[in-house]
């Protein structure tokens, strides 16, 4: 309730002509209040399940409604028509001179569905990688501080050019920047930046590296399709839609199946044979040893640097990349496929392309997510983030699965992520209170109320640069 010179509060008037701190106090105790409002709180309902969930898992349960509407309710056919679509792009390439040259166009290859099992999904988990890497990259746009560039910014008013181009115009610019600076800062988890924005030969070190490591990728598909041909998997009639509980069921086996794969190699890396982390009485000392330091030296360029960057989310060796990245994503399906055949329920239960396809696609864009540096509103990186933090610290070394299981199982999950989390949210929360708040009262924000969100950093600095 409002009414001219004044705001009533609670019991209490105050008025909007009293000091800044009076202000700031009213914007204050009007977000208290607007905190415990139901409809406020229905309103960040849905935010809230995306960072807490991330947005790889919306997508996965859109599609699996999509799923189940198509198959209980109404045929949508968007299966359907991406397999068209895609059929008819094959058709195209194989009058290209690329695919006469390369014998691509040969109907020898017809039976082996090369296209839709090889091509496709290493185009859908190839593109999603870029993509999102590209994406990740825009928040660097925004790291210098606003301060440092106000000399320029009065340099281009005073210039030739600056004179016909309006003052607010600038000006506008300039506080747009201002605000996706302090986005900026308080989305970075870390405090320091990855070294390949530092320096433009890391930067393309890094390209160089990734790019190679896609090409390895390709060809790993490539092997797991040959794989699955000399299964019962159905590589012809592939319209026709799994069942609605199948996806979910063997998304989940590839999960835990691509953890564990992917947890005790990385673990080994972290910690080696010292920390009890090889038994001695299962594998001999001069194995334990041997594998360890393997492993070690293959993961070491990975870590590089603590700061994080999506796009070096695959900078790594390209051992690395075969035992900790391409073998656990990849052996799932196959394993499920084999199962499947074994017990005559193939045509339930086998690996069907559809499922295949968004399985790629997910771990390729989980690489990245986790490896931005910047919790945002539907990415939260923090536990990855904070395992390359902590390096190759055997005693400090944390968090190396990735969905957490084997984490909880052997006590290296660490319990900081998820406070920063809780308290992150928290701040957001309270930041969208003040903007309510000022937005009723008419009072602007302060600095400090404007920069409530801010991240902890748990690191000190450091770079191996003998790697």
């Amino acid at each position: 309730m409002y009414s001219k010179g004044f705001i009533v509060l609670a019991d209490h008037a105050v008025s909007t002509n009293e000091s800044p701190t009076s202000q700031r106090l009213t914007n204050e105790y009007l977000a208290n209040e607007i905190e415990n409002e139901w409809l406020f709180k229905i309103k960040r309902l849905p935010g809230k399940l995306v960072i807490k969930y991330g947005i790889v898992m919306v997508v996965l349960a859109f599609l699996e409604t999509l799923l189940v509407i198509s198959n209980n309710i109404c045929y949508l056919g968007y299966w359907e028509a991406f397999t068209t679509t895609s059929s008819k792009y094959r058709d195209a390439f194989r009058d290209t001179r690329l695919a006469h040259a390369t014998y691509l166009d040969s109907d020898l290859l017809g039976p082996y569905s090369l296209w839709r099992g090889w091509v496709v999904p290493s185009f859908l988990a190839g593109s999603t990688y870029l993509v999102l890497s590209i994406l990740s990259l825009r928040h660097e746009l925004y790291h210098w501080k606003p301060e440092l560039l106000e000399h320029y910014i009065e340099a281009t008013r005073q210039s030739k050019i600056g004179q016909y181009i309006p003052r607010r115009w600038i000006d506008f610019a300039f506080h747009i920047y201002q605000d996706k600076h302090r986005e900026h800062v308080a989305k970075r988890i870390q405090k320091r930046e990855h070294v390949a924005l530092q320096d433009s030969k890391e930067f393309l070190k890094v390209l160089r590296t990734v790019a190679f490591n896609i090409l390895i990728s390709v060809i790993g598909v490539l092997i797991l399709w040959i794989l699955l041909l000399r299964t019962k998997l159905e590589a012809d009639n592939i319209v026709q839609l799994p069942k609605s509980y199948v996806p979910p069921i063997q998304g989940i086996l590839w999960y835990l199946i691509n953890d564990f794969f992917y947890f005790y190699p990385h673990w080994i890396a972290h910690t080696g044979p010292a920390s009890n982390v090889l038994k001695y009485n299962i594998v001999p000392p001069p194995l334990a040893v041997a594998i360890y330091k393997c492993f070690n030296r293959s993961h070491k360029l990975h870590h590089r640097t603590r700061a994080n960057l999506g796009v070096a989310a695959w900078y790594c060796s390209p051992w690395e990349q075969i035992i900790f990245n391409l073998f656990p994503a990849l052996i799932g399906p196959y394993i499920t496929q084999v199962i499947a055949d074994a017990a005559g329920i193939e045509h339930i239960w086998g690996t069907h392309l559809a499922t295949l396809y968004v399985w790629l696609m997910a771990a390729s864009a989980s690489s990245v997510l986790a490896h931005t540096g910047y919790r945002s509103s539907w990415n939260d990186p923090g536990k990855h983030d904070l395992h390359h933090e902590r390096a190759f610290n055997p005693r400090t070394a944390v968090n190396f699965g990735t969905m957490g299981f084997f984490d909880w199982l052997h006590g290296t999950a660490s319990p900081i992520p998820k406070a920063d989390a809780r308290a992150w949210r928290a701040q957001r929360d309270r930041q969208a209170a003040l903007y309510e708040a000022s937005k009723r009262t008419g009072i602007p924000l302060t600095k400090e109320q404007m920069e409530v969100v801010k991240q902890p950093d748990h690191s000190q600095e450091w770079v191996d640069k003998a790697i």
